[in-house]
């Protein structure tokens, strides 16, 4: 547990300024729209206002989804893959340390976005949006958080298949992880769409993370 705990540190140090340029930039932005929130009419142009927020949360998430792909080739570019591989830990320490750095960045964007969001929602007179159905305990909104969850898991994992399949081609490299990772990509919504459940997430999410600890511990070596 305590090589796992480094794992996740050195990760985090080594990730943290892009984190906080990251986080900085959203909640600058999030400023900017709840001060054009401000000096214009609502609800008239709540559409706009709130297409504005999507495009900034979706901006932000794009980052760790990047992230996703460039944690692996970050290694391999520097050679420090190869002093992972011969720690004397288990793979999937490798697998899970990079997983939970991305899903810290995911939440932390999420926080300062909610932020954000209320802010907004204070400065427009409370005519953004409803806050009381925001703040009910529901467990439809339960599952939704638990879906939202499994989905970022899955998609983590499938970057880092996609990646280390993209590995194992050689010269192709890239062209072999972006045809991996539409591939991936298509099963899962084929899948999700015959099988809408929590369930189907979970087993998704598994055979991603089973496939990329069988490329680490098979197929990618130490050179």
């Amino acid at each position: 547990m305590h090589a796992f705990r480094r794992l996740v540190l050195t990760d985090l140090r080594n990730r943290r300024n892009t984190i906080w340029v990251t986080l900085g930039s959203i909640a600058l932005l999030n400023v900017a729209i709840a001060i054009l929130t401000h000096h214009r009419q609502l609800p008239d142009e709540l559409g706009f206002i709130m297409f504005l927020n999507i495009m900034v949360f979706a901006a932000g998430l794009l980052i760790p989804f990047l992230h996703c792909f460039s944690t692996w080739l970050d290694e391999w570019k520097q050679h420090s893959i190869y002093q992972l591989l011969v720690l004397p830990v288990p793979r999937t320490y490798l697998l899970v340390s990079k997983y939970i750095l991305i899903l810290v960045e995911v939440m932390l964007i999420t926080a300062v976005m909610i932020a954000g969001l209320w802010m907004q929602h204070s400065v427009s007179g409370e005519q953004l949006f409803r806050a009381d159905p925001l703040v009910t305990f529901a467990w439809s909104k339960v599952l939704l958080l638990i879906k939202w969850f499994l989905s970022v898991t899955c998609c983590v994992f499938l970057c880092s298949t996609s990646i280390l399949i993209g590995k194992c081609c050689g010269k192709l490299s890239l062209l072999v992880t972006f045809l991996s990772f539409i591939a991936g990509l298509f099963l899962w919504i084929i899948a999700f769409a015959n099988f809408t459940s929590t369930f189907t997430l979970i087993i998704v999410s598994l055979v991603f993370f089973t496939v990329s600890c069988y490329l680490l511990n098979k197929k990618v070596g130490v050179e």
